[in-house]
């Protein structure tokens, strides 16, 4: 009697289980690695938008003249606060005379061209500000300006420093990145022009 060679349905279905339980393996980890490249490319692209807005910022504040520092005062006299502004905001006349005002609504970075600070509405507004951080980029923690040698005749070059910290948020919330961002200008001019 002749035996015709093959598989009998025990042996069909193990070795159907085993390649179910590896495909099911493999799948779950292709998911989790695209998941995990997803997530990096979105707190990528929001760590670059925030290098862009202090670029945008120093860029700037480099050409700037009149450096005030804080909410108190006038924004068109000079003030220095070397141990930083409380709350956070940073005004300075930009290259083409508008007063420019920088600071932190509703957890995110806005810009003000108007000198009345439209921002410091109650509730705040954004109509005369624009955002220039991503809606991913949240500041929470901290953000505060430093101004030194703005006074006229005081011999020092104007210098700002920016310090940031605050959190980059998953679109999908699966976690956050921490960032600390820091930068220092100095403005090209020695002396203020009126």
């Amino acid at each position: 009697m002749k035996r015709e060679a093959g598989f009998t349905l025990l042996e069909m279905l193990v070795s159907l289980a085993v390649f179910s339980v590896a495909l099911l393996i493999i799948m779950v980890t292709l998911f989790s690695v695209f998941n995990a490249q997803r997530k990096a490319i979105a707190i990528q692209n929001a760590q670059d938008n925030l290098r862009f807005a202090f670029e945008h910022m120093t860029k700037e504040i480099r050409v700037g003249r009149v450096f005030h520092c804080g909410i108190s005062g006038t924004l068109t006299q000079p003030q220095d606060c070397p141990n930083g502004s409380t709350p956070s905001s940073f005004s300075f006349k930009n290259d083409v005379g508008q007063t420019v005002t920088y600071q932190v609504i509703s957890n995110q970075l806005v810009k003000s061209s108007t000198a009345s600070r439209p921002c410091d509405n109650s509730p705040p507004t954004l109509a005369d500000c624009q955002k220039i951080t991503a809606p991913e980029v949240v500041i929470v923690d901290r953000v505060a300006f430093y101004v030194d040698g703005s006074a006229a005749f005081d011999g020092k070059q104007d210098r700002v420093t920016i310090v940031l910290e605050g959190q980059v948020r998953d679109p999908r919330g699966i976690g956050t990145a921490e960032l600390n961002l820091q930068t220092t200008v100095s403005k090209r001019s020695l002396v203020d022009q009126p």
